[in-house]
Order: structure tokens, then sequence, then C-alpha cells
């Protein structure tokens, strides 16, 4: 049964997910580096696919029983990459997983290397549905730590990202024809949404620009100041966060709308140190070891926030935020807060997960990830 967002998770039903789940991706203290929207998984409905180096498989999460799996074809690029290994993206009916993978050598053709592209339909069989290739560039060959992320996908375009050391390049991929669409180097695209694809494009060192290009066509249409140390994330349907340091040495923190680059509002005060996630829904949460706090991505209103000490409460380690409920760990265990008030839900969730959908939970026990059923 559905419950959106769910009231807690029953561990009575516990189901372990595949080891490709969480491997190379816990500390020494049995915790996700990066936290739940960094492991290579997508919840869809009822199911899970879950991404490797090398294939995606598809779990049922009633059960735990994989239902599909499909594999990359070749030799993986670089074969240490556990732990680099980015989630998949929902694109219509196909889920889209990208693969760095190798090209031999032939004839007077030197070895190289590609980004396959493979979807699988969210349907049974789950088979793939089409798979595609595009070459990389010859940095992406001789980078030690090179990662491939599907960014987003709308309007028949998928955008795939490569990043490697100081360098990037971003490809847009017909869903519908499986060809390139575009190419944009030095782009690290972050989001997708609204028409366009907004990242950070090469500039200077360590000072890029926020910017804005066509999802359909790759076309720049827009170009933000520079920012020295950027960071820039999803904060919304139509909104990007970018923080970092402008030109005069001062801080930048605001909120850019994605479709001209225009400034919605400055980040509310103390809050440069803070990741933030949207919630799906309508709220910006943002979180780091002893606070939380929420913002309204729309004007930038600081709607609340939980400092350790205040007001005789504790802030949780978040966990997992979705359509409108923060969860995490408490002083007293595991708790669920109203994403647009910081209220303390009145029914103990069971468990704190790392990731969640109407359907499930996905809790971390002894460095294994397993789905509980929601409950409402």
């Amino acid at each position: 049964m559905a419950h959106d967002p769910p009231a807690w998770f029953d561990a009575r039903g516990k189901v372990p997910l595949p080891e490709a789940a969480t491997k190379g991706r816990t500390n020494l203290l049995g915790q996700v580096r990066g936290g739940g929207t960094d492991l290579p998984v997508l919840l869809h409905d009822a199911r899970a696919f879950v991404a490797s180096p090398t294939g995606v498989q598809v779990v049922e999460l009633a059960t735990g029983r994989t239902v599909g799996e499909e594999a990359a074809r070749g030799e993986v690029l670089r074969s240490d990459a556990e732990g680099y290994t980015l989630p998949p993206v929902l694109a219509g009916a196909e889920v889209l997983t990208p693969f760095l993978m190798r090209t031999p050598a032939s004839g007077t053709y030197a070895a190289g290397g590609v980004v396959e592209v493979v979807a699988v339909a969210t349907t049974a069989p789950y088979k793939a549905a089409w798979r595609t290739t595009v070459k990389l560039p010859e940095w992406a060959l001789q980078s030690n730590k090179v990662t491939v992320a599907a960014v987003g996908a709308q309007d028949g375009t998928a955008v795939v990202t490569v990043v490697g050391d100081d360098n990037a390049v971003s490809y847009g991929i017909d869903t519908a024809s499986h060809a390139l669409r575009w190419t944009h180097p030095g782009l690290k695209a972050v989001a997708v949404g609204s028409g366009m694809v907004t990242g950070l494009l090469d500039g200077e060192p360590l000072t890029p620009f926020p910017v804005g290009v066509d999802l359909a066509t790759g076309t720049e249409k827009w170009r933000g100041e520079k920012t020295y140390a950027p960071s820039m994330e999803g904060a919304g349907p139509a909104t990007v966060r970018i923080s970092g340091q402008r030109p005069d040495g001062s801080k930048a923190d605001r909120l850019l709308d994605v479709t001209g680059g225009q400034v919605r509002a400055e980040m509310p005060p103390g809050l440069n140190t803070m990741t933030c996630t949207f919630d799906q829904a309508q709220t910006l949460v943002c979180e780091h070891a002893f606070a939380v706090a929420a913002v309204d991505p729309t004007s930038g209103r600081l709607l609340w926030s939980l400092k350790d000490g205040e007001g005789g409460r504790k802030a949780p380690r978040v966990t997992a935020i979705w359509h409108g409920r923060v969860y995490g760990r408490g002083a007293g265990g595991p708790v669920a807060l109203d994403a647009r008030t910081g209220a303390d839900m009145p029914t103990r969730p069971e468990a704190a997960p790392l990731l969640v959908n109407a359907y499930v939970g996905l809790v971390l026990d002894d460095n294994r990830l397993s789905s509980y059923p929601a409950g409402g």
C-alpha cells in the first residue's frame, strides 16, 4: 500500500537488497559516505533499480527478488570504480543508467572509451529497451577518478555528465532516436528542469561560471558571475542553489531561477556550511552535524531552524528528506519532522531510512541496505 509520505517503517518486513547497493560506500563507522542520495539506487514504485560499474539490477522490494538484470557491454574503464557509481534516473517508462567503458584498439585506431547508456523498461520483464554509446574525450581516459552521472531527463532529452580531475563534459541524448543531440565541453551539469540544463562551466582554475543551456540544443542561454570554489545543487523544479566566493572575496549563497539565471533570493545567513536537499514537494531542507533548517526555495524565506540546545531540543542527524517529511536519528532514536514547520511528527518512524518513497524506506543495517515496508 502507498503512503505519501510514510509515517513509519515496519522492520518486521525487512528485505535485504543486493550488496551492490552499498559496495564501497560505507566508512569504518558503518555509515554511508555522502548519504542516501549518492547511493546507486533509484526507487520506482515497488521496485529498486540498483546500479554497479558493470550493470543494473531490478529488485522487487517486497521480496528482495531480482526480477531483471542488464549488463554493460565490454570492459569497464575503471575496475576500481566501486563507490563512484551514481543513481539511475527515470525517463518516462524507462530507467537510464550510464557506464564508463573501454573500447579496444582496432586496426589503425587506438583504444578509447565511451559512455554506454542503457535504458531498462520499468515494466516486466525489465529488459533493455535501448542502448547507445557516446565517445569520451581523451582526458577522461587519463583521469584517476572519473565519474559519470545521469543528471535527468525531460521532453525527450536525457543529460549525462562526465567529470574527472578539473575537467567535465555533458551530453544531451535523444530518448526517442537514441542519437546524440549535443555535446557541451567544460559543463558539469547539475540539474534538469523547465527546458534547461543548469550547471557549472569551466572558467579560470577553480572559478567556473553558473550557466543555463537549452535542453534540446545544448546552446548556452545565460551565464552568471564566476564563483570561486563553487557548489551547486538543485533546489526545486526551476531553482538551483549556488554558493562559493564572489570575485570581490565576499561569500555568495543564493537561489537562481534556472530559466534565465536571475537571482530568486539570497539564502538566509548562516546556512552556507549546510548541504540542502529539495524534498520533491515544496521545501528545501538544510543540515549539518548539529543543526537542521528549512527554506522556502521560491522566496528564500527561512521557515524554521533547529540547533542543539535550543528550546530543549537536539537536532537529529538527517538521513532522508521526502515529500514534506524529514527523517533521521534523534536523541531518543528514529524521528520524523514536518519539513514546513520543524515540529516532531506524532508517530515514531521506527527506523531512519536513507531513501524513501511511498512504498518503502531503505535502511542501513550492518553495512547492508534493506527495504522496510512503509506505514501510514
